[in-house]
C-alpha cells in the first residue's frame, strides 16, 4: 500500500512539472509575439557618423532579439541581500536569458530624434511554440 501511494504521489508531482521552455503554447490565431530594442547613436564605436549609425541599428536589433528571447524562454532572476544589525548592506539583482530566436521578422527600424534607434521584431505563434518545445534554458 505504501508503495502504491508513493508511485501515485511521484506521478502526480512529475506530471505537474512545467518549465519555461515548455511554457504555455500560443494559439495559432494569436497575434505575432513582438520584441522591441533601443540603442543610442552617440555611444557607438566608429570613425564616422555613418558607422556609428549602423552600429546603433545593429545594437537595437540585438536588444530586440533579447527582448524576444525573454518573452519566449523566460528570464532567470537571482537576488542577494545582505543585512546586518537591521541595516541593508547590499542588495543585488541579476537577470539572465538564454534561448534561440528563429525566423524573427523586422517590422520596423526607426530613428528617434536623431539620437537613438528603435527596432521592432516579430515572430509567428507557431515559431514561438516550436522554439519553446525545442529549447531547455541553461539554468535548468
Amino acid at each position: 500500500m505504501k508503495r502504491l501511494f508513493s508511485v501515485i504521489v511521484t506521478a502526480a508531482l512529475l506530471g505537474g512539472c512545467q518549465t519555461a521552455a515548455n511554457g504555455p503554447r500560443l494559439a495559432a490565431e494569436s497575434p505575432p509575439l513582438r520584441g522591441i530594442g533601443y540603442s543610442t547613436i552617440s555611444i557607438q564605436p566608429g570613425r564616422t557618423p555613418a558607422q556609428k549609425q549602423l552600429m546603433a541599428i545593429r545594437a537595437s536589433r540585438l536588444a530586440a532579439m533579447r527582448d524576444l528571447a525573454e518573452r519566449i524562454h523566460g528570464l532567470q532572476v537571482e537576488g542577494n541581500t545582505a543585512i546586518g544589525e537591521g541595516q541593508v548592506f547590499s542588495d543585488n539583482i541579476r537577470g539572465s536569458v538564454a534561448g534561440v530566436v528563429r525566423n524573427a521578422r523586422v517590422v520596423s527600424i526607426t530613428p528617434i530624434r536623431n539620437t537613438l534607434y528603435e527596432t521592432i521584431l516579430e515572430v509567428d505563434p507557431a515559431e514561438v511554440n516550436a522554439m519553446r518545445a525545442g529549447h531547455r534554458p541553461l539554468w535548468q
